[in-house]
């Protein structure tokens, strides 16, 4: 593939060491791959002035210092140099070449022109990342969803108590993952540890991808039995004659009978509730839903969900009462999780489900009012198809799930009526 598109810029990244002050990075995009090269200077955000229309910096503000007594005209100086050389080894070495492009023969080549190149490996890694550095830096560049980094930021608070209880700073080569994972197991479920050990092994690897690091502790490990692995309960779903039963039961309130009807429109959706209480009327197209799902924004196609009789009953009835054009006046989700164990149990949900506890390591017995929730709508959704028949491509492509997805296959129920009718079949 011949090379023809370049670009640079410089950002702020948050820096472990100090809070108020961010690492300057150069970052050159050659054919869509970013490289990141550090400048070896924080400043505070304040003191620098954006392009227009971009939050990128253009230079750091004149007479301003940062913490350390640069000044903005050494920075600015640096911010020049790195913006020529990186130009230079664009045009000498990639420009208009039909050659695969590769990241860590950008940045040494942009060492050499420098005059930075150190062919001894600096604490820290290749770039002089520290361990929370290079973090943020994770966190900042992945291409996730907003709920992802989220829990890359926890993921680093997390880290950062752990590190307070050690002699001194977390570094690449004093963590000893196995007992940051002892550490994290305290008070937490299991699947919950090995998702976020398995965040931290993703972290690793792309150190590793970027020459931060050469090796991985992950690597010297088995994770399944060193770790773990996550593991899922049959999901509690409620049967097509327990949605009807909810739907038909006359409510003592108006408060009750909102709730009921926004779980039965929910798990006549089949969205996630952080989608389900955004949805106005502008989502709904020529008898379909069409959304795009929050979670998953720019990872996944927009979701279209034809819409059912009893929906367009529920949405007829609400019509004109949700506030800027919602479909329904819905209520906050955190109240609709509590008000549902109370609907629950006005329409005589009182069937028994059989949980594992992995910690534990007993049977529990649960009855289905006691654990109602939003989410039981959306695992409804899924499951009542999927009993249904219905080819599984289809009901993902309407619950915003690849085919192939984990989470998806923990969304339904085994096949209960062919095990009836095999069981019917073979033993009776």
């Amino acid at each position: 593939m011949e090379i023809k598109k370049y670009k640079t810029r410089f950002s702020l990244i948050s820096s472990g060491k100090n809070s108020e002050e961010k690492q300057v990075f150069l970052v050159a995009t050659i054919e869509g791959i970013e490289v990141f090269y550090y400048s070896g200077y924080r400043v505070s955000p304040k003191n620098f002035i954006k392009k227009s229309k971009e939050n990128y910096i253009e230079q750091i503000k004149k007479n301003t210092f940062n913490k350390d007594g640069d000044s903005s005209s050494t920075i600015n100086a640096r911010i020049r140099e790195l913006e020529n050389a990186s130009l230079i080894v664009y045009e000498q070495n990639f420009k208009g070449r039909d050659v695969e492009f590769s990241k860590d023969k950008f940045k040494r080549l942009l060492q050499i022109q420098l005059n930075e190149l150190d062919e001894k490996e600096e604490p820290g890694g290749m770039l002089g990342l520290q361990f929370f550095d290079a973090y943020e830096k994770y966190k900042v560049e992945s291409k996730v969803s907003d709920g992802r980094r989220r829990h890359y930021a926890a993921d680093i608070n997390r880290l950062r108590e752990y590190g307070k209880t050690k002699k001194n700073p977390l570094t690449f080569e004093n963590l000893n993952i196995l007992d940051y994972n002892k550490y994290i197991s305290k008070g937490r479920a299991s699947n919950t540890v090995v998702t976020i050990m398995k965040r931290l092994k993703g972290f690793f690897s792309y150190c590793k991808m970027e020459s931060i690091i050469k090796e991985s502790p992950f690597d010297r490990i088995n994770f399944a039995s060193k770790i773990g692995t996550e593991i899922y309960d049959e999901p509690v779903c409620m049967t097509r004659e327990e949605l009807s039963k909810l739907y038909n039961k006359k409510m003592p309130d108006s408060i009750s009978e909102l709730v009921r009807d926004m779980f039965c429109l929910q798990a006549a959706f089949g969205c996630r509730v952080g989608d389900f209480v955004r949805l106005t009327y502008d989502n709904i197209q020529d008898g379909t839903l069409v959304y795009f799902p929050a979670k998953t924004r720019g990872f996944v196609n927009k979701v279209v969900v034809p819409i059912s009789n009893r929906a367009n009953e529920i949405l007829n009835k609400y019509k004109g009462k949700g506030d800027n054009g919602l479909i329904m006046p819905f209520v906050h989700p955190n109240d609709y999780n509590e008000q549902l164990k109370l609907v629950f149990r006005i329409a005589e949900l009182k069937r028994k489900v059989i949980q594992f506890n992995r910690d534990t390591e007993k049977e529990e017995v649960f009855i289905l009012h006691d654990i109602a929730s939003s989410h039981l709508a959306r695992r409804t959704f899924v499951d009542i198809l999927c009993q249904a028949g219905e080819p599984i491509h289809v009901v993902a492509s309407m619950s915003g799930h690849s085919e192939n997805s984990k989470a998806f296959d923990r969304y339904r129920r085994r096949p209960e009526q062919l095990q009836k009718e095999a069981v019917k079949r073979s033993m009776d």
